[in-house]
């Protein structure tokens, strides 16, 4: 499959999406749209933030960690976790759409999830 379509439809169904990408559980980004140093930077950053809220939600008895939105001063950050520890992330302006766009996360997830198992 080619990973960049999945990302490139996201980015376009979301209203003030900043960009995407796919990252694996050591934080390396396997996709990044549009390309640059930040998105590639943040994906590495959360890598370890994920893994560390699934082993406790493991731990509680939650269940696997589906999604998690990130609320900062000027952006949405959603991360979606697709299988295997990869997962999705998705940067919107902080105006963005940001119920739009973990639906559409959900979404692009189901699509790359056979992909990944």
């Amino acid at each position: 499959m080619n990973f960049e379509e999945p990302i490139q439809d996201l980015l376009a169904r979301c209203p003030g999406a900043r960009g995407a990408a796919i990252v694996d559980p050591d934080g390396i980004p396997v996709v990044v749209s549009p390309r640059g140093g930040a998105l590639e930077t943040l994906g590495a950053e959360l890598a370890g933030v994920l893994r560390d809220l699934s082993e406790a939600s493991r731990e509680l008895e939650h269940g696997a960690l589906e999604q998690l939105a990130v609320y900062a001063e000027d952006a949405v950050i959603i991360l979606t976790t697709i299988a295997a520890g990869y997962f999705l992330v998705l940067v919107l302006a902080r105006d963005g759409l940001a119920g739009k766009a973990r639906l559409a996360s959900r979404l692009a997830r189901a699509r790359l999830y056979s992909e990944f198992i």
